[in-house]
């Protein structure tokens, strides 16, 4: 399932109301669907009512007191969380993003790309960063994961040259994604201080990979063997027994 985020910004600082759309383009319903979200520091949550058929877009409002903070564009850090079938325990979700222009909108400070990884419990998610705009910028990268992955360590700092790329690291850990499963991640960047603030984000996909070690891997031919063999002692010890019988 795929829920694809859109928006708007309805309001300005010092109190920021967004609208946060919704539309499910998977082909199954999506049932008890909430949404987190974070700005500027703040967080808000809110659920969607009813559930959200395929091909449907559905709509929720958020509002944060945000202040006055630096004109310019910031992440709305978000994620959607649902159930696929509607029974408990059944939780899936996704991270997604939406850049916002708070006062002023500037052309991006830079580009922002991040390949697919693969993981097994830990990797690493590489950002490629260049200024988009000639010059230099320092800026914060931050890695969104939806449930089951983890990120790991502090958000680096990284220094964005005029000219050419430079890469940035940030880890993540596997804890309850299943083995095998392709999990969404984002990864954003923000610019360190500037007088007017600024925003990039990318998403990258981790291919969660299947469990290594061979015991699991194992399990059922172990268990055709076994059953094999104690299908051969049940059969060895009956004929035994007739055998007997007949002396």
């Amino acid at each position: 399932m795929r829920l694809e985020v859109s928006g708007a910004v309805l309001s300005a600082p010092p109190f920021v109301e967004v609208r946060v759309d919704l539309t499910n383009r998977g082909d199954a319903v999506a049932h008890a669907v909430t949404i987190e979200a974070e700005l500027l520091g703040g967080r808000e949550r809110t659920r969607l009512e009813g559930d959200l058929p395929p091909g449907q877009t559905r709509g929720a409002y958020l509002r944060f007191a945000v202040g006055f903070p630096p004109a310019g564009v910031h992440p709305l850090a978000l994620h959607v969380q649902y159930s696929r079938t509607g029974a408990g325990g059944d939780a899936a979700s996704q991270r997604a993003y939406l850049l916002l222009a708070l006062g002023a909108t500037p052309p991006a400070a830079v580009r922002l790309a991040a390949p697919d990884v693969r993981l097994d419990t830990s990797a690493a998610v590489t950002a490629r960063l260049e200024s988009a705009d000639g010059r230099a910028h320092r800026v914060r990268l931050r890695l969104l994961t939806p449930l089951g992955l983890q990120p790991f360590g502090t958000e680096p700092e990284v220094d964005v040259p005029a000219t050419g790329a430079v890469l940035g690291a940030l880890k993540v850990l596997r804890g309850s994604a299943p083995r095998p499963s392709r999990q969404g991640v984002v990864v954003l960047a923000e610019t360190v201080g500037e007088e007017v603030a600024n925003a990039s984000a990318a998403t990258a996909v981790v291919e969660v990979q299947p469990d290594p070690a061979w015991l699991p891997r194992l399990r059922r031919p172990l268990a055709a063997v076994v059953m094999a063999l104690l299908a051969a002692a049940i059969y060895a010890e009956l004929r035994e027994k007739r055998r007997r019988d007949r002396r």
